[in-house]
């Protein structure tokens, strides 16, 4: 699938979600995020846009009244906070029929859904497409979530908290994150032969599952931790129910944990 056609899927993913009865609306919430973690340049951005993000404090914050849900002025914040709430979606750990008539008051639950696609899920669709279309320097734009430190205060710290730039101590963090990446591959092999052969599984869900663990590869042949952490929350959504992979989902976790922990 080309690229024009990966971002054609998630625009006409919404646009199904949009048109479906709520009743219905799960099984198109999946397609969603699908059709984000099988575009590199959208997971990428709902990637850095995740670093550091909070949803369940987020949604808190958000979620006050019945009058509906209104969402930050960031970009970076909306598609963080949307994207989490179609993975909790996905993992049934949300109800989306609750969600919607809980937070958006009409006199229908046809017209709260109707009000949630228009005020959550069409912004979230312009935030996305406009962020990576606009070809704007992504990762400096997310990461300065604080507008009022400056670049040169970033660079002003003292320099015993700089990190060491001495050869041994890179060498050592290059060796660390190859055998993190290299301990990753391995483990999302066992995974993928395992499902291959469980017959329990149905053939869309596999289907779902093979794109996740494919991107995930490249993401981990790339090192690139923003597309891998995306990627690892729709993986983990996908995988609580396989029983066939709990050893190595347990693992995985275990692994991805173990790193963070040790690396701070």
């Amino acid at each position: 699938m080309s690229t024009n056609e990966q971002f054609q899927a998630f625009i006409d993913a919404c646009e199904d979600l949009r048109k479906s009865k709520i009743i219905l609306a799960d099984a198109k919430v999946s397609a969603i995020v699908r059709s984000i973690v099988s575009n590199p340049a959208l997971v990428e951005v709902v990637g850095e846009a995740l670093v550091g993000y909070n949803f369940a404090h987020e949604l808190e914050m958000l979620s006050g009244s019945k009058s509906g849900i209104s969402l930050p002025s960031e970009p970076y914040r909306v598609i963080a906070f949307v994207f989490s709430l179609l993975s909790e979606v996905d993992a049934r750990r949300i109800d989306l029929q609750e969600f919607v008539d809980e937070h958006f008051e009409a006199e229908s639950l046809a017209e709260s859904f109707e009000r949630f696609n228009n005020e959550v899920m069409i912004p979230f669709r312009e935030c996305l497409c406009t962020w990576v279309s606009s070809g704007a320097p992504r990762k400096n734009s997310i990461a300065s979530k604080d507008d009022t430190i400056s670049n040169d205060s970033a660079t002003s710290e003292d320099d015993d908290n700089k990190e060491c730039n001495c050869g041994e101590c890179q060498e050592d963090n290059i060796d660390t994150v190859d055998e993190f990446f290299a301990n990753i591959e391995v483990i999302l092999t066992q995974i993928k032969e395992t499902i291959a052969l469980d017959s329990k599984i149905k053939k869309d869900k596999l289907a779902d599952l093979n794109i996740t663990l494919n991107a995930m590869f490249e993401a981990t042949a790339m090192q690139n931790f923003r597309i891998f952490n995306a990627l690892l929350i729709s993986l983990n959504n996908m995988l609580r129910s396989v029983k066939s992979v709990r050893f190595y989902h347990m693992e995985l976790q275990n692994t991805v944990a173990d790193f963070y922990l040790n690396n701070k």
